[in-house]
């Protein structure tokens, strides 16, 4: 469920009453690009209402210093506190999964997820070309299977490709 797409789906009551109706549970939350600490709180909230286990953070654009720096500094902090809730950040757009030269400001490198900031991965496929995804990532997954926390699967890019 994405909290930052649908004012309605920050409502707890309003979220829970569907997902009992419709009979279909609510395992992961979504925040934004743009996280800060009221959308974090929310989020964490609505775990615990919904029984969500995940809570998947989009990667801030390119130059938004201030969300990653408000992810950086309060990640950690947040599953220590929450240790019910699995925190995964999504790969961004033109991701590179692999270690070479990233920029500061950017979860480009599914490894640095891992391995820096101890969460587990949103994989977006749309979000890696698909020569990366075929003949690179998909050869190495058995490496990343216990870091996916969620697999988001489209055949199009998020420009309607």
């Amino acid at each position: 469920m994405a909290i930052w797409k649908n004012f309605d789906s920050r409502k707890i009551d309003y979220v829970k009453k569907l997902s009992e109706t419709y009979e279909l549970p609510i395992r992961v939350i979504q925040t934004s690009d743009n996280l800060n600490d009221k959308e974090i709180k929310r989020a964490i909230d609505l775990c615990y209402e919904l029984k969500a286990d995940t809570i998947t953070i989009n990667a801030p654009k390119f130059f938004n210093f201030k969300t990653f720096s408000f992810i950086t500094d309060n990640i950690l902090r947040r599953r220590k506190e929450n240790k019910s809730i699995h925190f995964a950040i999504i790969n961004p757009e033109d991701s590179n999964i692999f270690a070479l030269p990233i920029p500061r400001y950017r979860f480009s490198n599914m490894v640095e997820i891992v391995k820096k900031y101890l969460c587990y991965i949103g994989l977006d496929v749309s979000n890696l070309d698909s020569d990366t995804f075929e003949n690179t990532f998909l050869r190495k997954i058995k490496d990343f299977l216990p870091y996916l926390a969620v697999i988001y699967i489209s055949d199009k890019s998020r420009i309607g490709e």
